[in-house]
Parts: C-alpha cells; structure tokens; sequence
C-alpha cells in the first residue's frame, strides 16, 4: 500500500474516531434533555424549515422572511427578481401570533393568503360572519340590511333603490379562521378574524362604470345602473347567485383553506431561544476588500440555551436561524453543522446600526432583571 494512502486511511479513522467520541459526549450530554417549548420574547431565536415555501431574503441589507410560489428550496436569496409572486410575511405578526394574540393572527393569515388590508377603509359595512349565515338562512331583519348593504338580492336581483355608497364599495365578511398554534408549552386552538371584501358582480359592473367619472351626476348614476341592470335581467350579463357566493365564503372549506399555510409555518417555527436563556450580547467590526462594514454579532447563552440550540442543530440540517430583536429580523443564517458552544457567532452582517441596537436591547433586557 502506498504510503499516501495509509496516511490518508489513518487520518480519516482518527477523524472517525474524534467525531464518533463528539457524537457521543453530544448523546451523554443531551440524552435526557427534553426542555418545555417557550413563547418568543423580546430578543428571538427561531428555526425555520426551509422546505414549506417560506424563505428568508437579505433586502437592504435587512433580513425578510417571505412566501414565494417558486420550488427552489433554497433558504437565503439576495436576489429581488428570485419570484415575483414572494410576500413579505410580518415577523412581529409571526411572534405575536405564536404568543397567543388572536388579531396579530388575523393579520398574519391575511397576509399569507393574499388578502389586502390596505383597501380596508373607515365607513365600510362589516359584517360577522355569523350574522352573514343567520341573513342567508332567513333572519328578516338581517336580510334586508344585508340586502341594502348590497345593493342586491340574494338571488342577484338588482333592487328598485340606488344606494351609491352600497354600489362602490361592497361589503366586508370577518371570517373566523381556526389556527393550531403551539404558544409556549401549550397546543392552543387560536381564531383569527379575517376581513373578506365583497361585491356583488352586478354592483362591480355598475361601479366600474361610475368611478372612471369624477363626480358623476345623478342622472348618469341611474342611468347605467337601470343599463346594466336590464343587461342583468335579460341574460345578456351573467347573473350571479348572490347567496351561493357569501356561501362560499364563510363555508368551512373556505376557512380550512385561509388556515392551512398559516398553520404550516407557526407549527414549523420553532421558538429556540428568547432572552431569559442569553447571557450576553457584543459585536465587532471589520471591514471587507471594499472597505465597507461587515460586522459579526455574538451572543451568550447560559446552559439551558446551549443545550435548546444544540439539541435542535444535531437534529435538524439546513434550517434558518431567524434571530429577531423587537420585532426586527436582524440576521437569519442557515444553519448545517452542530451548535455546541454557549457563544454563537452571526458574521457578515452589514447594518450596523440594527446591530448596535440589539446589542444594546439585550444589555438592557439583562440590566433590568
């Protein structure tokens, strides 16, 4: 045999024996380390599977955790035009609803479902949806506000009145979506409510008219409502079944459907860390071939919090390390190897001032205990 290659023989057996001695100090140490899950606090270190659509993309040099339609698995992106479709999901959302608060919830199942919270404007005709299902099923005094808050019938008549505001802005559906959140070391069922914007297609045909006139008159209100209306009536617009359509949208499928990826993410997003397992925080600074700022944030971790973050990573390859800071996201690493030690090191950070101010928000977290 060569004496390359007995060299080569030798050197991976004692690397097999010095990581197979590792891997078992790692079993002794954590064999019957079996801690309760923990809520976010105010400084949060969260594990992420990179496998459920959601990835973490560096935008200005600040961390976003994002959906996006696209199969690439990879977990980091620097690259803006990397989907189109990518949506920012809102990290303070994310911890809150993992700290058991229902409207943070609702905002975060909205946003991963694509329904827009920016159209919602004050004076809009909100409807529970319970109230919605009691009008449909025959309550007359529920009937006939539903009917005049749209305009239509339920079997998509248009009515005799014309109520401008009911015309151009339709109605909004709170519908109650059912989440399994794990919030601390308990399996709660939480209920986001969820705003559902509708209008009626006959409604919709009428405003798209009317909005493109800046204050239009009367007389042309009415004269193409009584237009599209006739076109309604005759067949030569579809009619829509008015009922059938809020239906749907307070059905239970409609709900497991709103529930199913906000459920998928928080059950996916494990709480590793929060501040009553660090110890200490400190950064340093260096610059690169540039000349521009990279700097490299440290973080002690007491016992309990070594051990949280070492069984996860012995477990777990290729997760993203979402660490927050008062809502901030300011740095997600991906994670490969095992995290024994009680200092971890996050390197090749670009904000400084994002990073000055989480040194300084644990400092002050730690000082006031």
């Amino acid at each position: 045999m060569k004496s390359s290659i007995k060299v080569g023989l030798i050197v991976a057996s004692v690397f097999a024996v010095a990581y197979g001695g590792f891997w078992a100090f790692g079993e002794a140490q954590l064999k019957n380390f079996n801690p309760a899950p923990i809520q976010p606090g105010d400084v949060t270190l969260i594990a992420l599977n990179p496998k459920l659509g959601f990835r973490v993309r560096v935008a200005n040099s600040v961390a976003q955790l994002v959906q996006t339609s696209s199969n690439d698995q990879g977990f980091q992106s620097n690259d803006k035009s990397d989907s189109e479709d990518a949506r920012r999901i809102p990290i303070r959302e994310l911890l809150e609803s993992l700290q058991g608060n229902e409207e943070s919830l609702g905002k975060l199942i909205a946003v991963i479902n694509k329904v827009s919270l920016d159209e919602l404007q004050p004076g809009l005709a909100y409807w529970a949806a319970d109230d919605v299902q009691k009008a449909i099923d025959g309550d007359k005094t529920l009937e006939k506000k539903l009917v005049e808050d749209l305009n239509v019938q339920l079997d998509g008549t248009p009515l005799d009145s014309i109520r401008v505001k009911s015309i151009l802005n339709g109605i909004v559906i709170n519908v109650p979506v059912s989440v399994k959140v794990q919030v601390g070391n308990e399996l709660k069922t939480l209920v986001g409510q969820v705003p559902i914007s509708y209008q009626p297609r006959f409604t919709k045909a009428v405003s798209d008219i009317i909005e493109k006139r800046f204050n239009p008159p009367q007389e042309f209100i009415v004269g193409n409502y009584r237009d599209v209306a006739r076109k309604f009536m005759s067949g030569e617009m579809g009619r829509e079944e008015v009922k059938k359509s809020l239906e749907r949208i307070i059905s239970q499928k409609e709900k497991e459907r709103l529930a199913a990826q906000p459920e998928q993410l928080l059950q996916s997003a494990q709480v590793l860390i929060n501040e009553s397992l660090i110890t200490s925080a400190t950064s340093e600074l260096r610059q690169d071939e540039k000349g521009k700022d990279l700097i490299t944030l440290k973080i002690g971790l007491n016992d309990e919090g070594r051990k949280r973050l070492w069984k996860y990573s012995r477990n777990t390859q290729g997760f993203a390390l979402l660490v927050v800071v008062n809502g901030v996201a300011i740095a997600a690493p991906r994670i490969s190897t095992e995290l024994s030690q009680s200092e971890i090191s996050i390197t090749g950070l670009r904000e400084k001032r994002l990073v000055d101010e989480a040194v300084t928000a644990i400092k002050n977290l730690k000082a006031s205990k």
